[in-house]
C-alpha cells in the first residue's frame, strides 16, 4: 500500500514545523525576561524595575511565532509544489497553530528549568528570587497561522502559472 504524495508532504510539513517551532521554543524560553527582587519581611516580593515582563514575553512570542509560521509556510510552498493549492494553505495554517502551542509548552519548560520555582518554606526575608510568569498567549496565538496563511497564499498570487504542454492543450 502506498502513501499519497499528498499526505507525505503534509506529514512532512508537520514534522519539520513541530521541530522548527519547538527548538525556537527552547531558545525563546531560555531567553525569555524575568521579574527579580527581594522578600520583604510581609512575603511580598520587592521588584527591582518596573519591567512589564508579560508584555515583553508576549511580544517576542508573537514575533517569533510569526516569522517561523512565515518560513515555514514560505519552504512548504517552494519545496512541494505538487501540493500546492488550497488544501495545503488549510494544512500550513492548522500546522502553524498547532506548532505555536508546540512553542509555548517548549518555552515554558526550557523557563521553568532555568528559573525554578523557589521552595516558598525555604525562603526568608532578604532572599532574592526569580519569576518567570506564565504566558497567557489570548489573541497572540492567532499570530502564526494568519502569518503562514498570508505568506503562502502571496506566494501563491505572485507565483506564475506553469504553461500547460502541447499534450494537455491537444485534449
Amino acid at each position: 500500500m502506498t502513501v499519497p504524495r499528498a499526505w507525505g508532504s503534509g506529514a512532512g510539513v508537520l514534522a519539520a514545523s513541530l521541530l522548527a517551532f519547538s527548538l525556537c521554543g527552547a531558545v525563546w524560553g531560555l531567553l525569555r525576561p524575568a521579574y527579580r527582587g527581594t522578600l520583604t519581611a510581609d512575603g511580598n516580593l520587592q521588584l527591582d524595575s518596573a519591567f512589564n515582563v508579560e508584555f515583553s514575553s508576549f511580544i517576542s512570542f508573537v514575533v517569533a511565532t510569526g516569522l517561523v509560521a512565515t518560513v515555514m509556510s514560505l519552504s512548504a510552498f517552494i519545496v512541494v509544489p505538487d501540493s500546492r493549492g488550497p488544501g495545503m494553505l488549510w494544512w500550513v495554517v492548522f500546522v502553524s497553530f498547532v506548532s505555536a502551542l508546540a512553542f509555548i509548552a517548549v518555552g515554558e519548560v526550557t523557563s521553568s528549568l532555568r528559573y525554578p520555582m523557589p521552595d516558598v518554606d525555604a525562603l526568608s526575608e532578604g532572599d532574592f528570587v526569580t519569576i518567570v510568569p506564565a504566558l497567557a498567549p489570548g489573541v497572540g496565538l492567532l499570530a502564526a497561522p494568519f502569518m503562514a496563511a498570508l505568506a503562502y497564499w502571496c506566494s501563491a498570487l505572485v507565483s506564475p502559472d506553469e504553461e500547460p504542454s502541447e499534450l494537455e492543450l491537444v485534449r
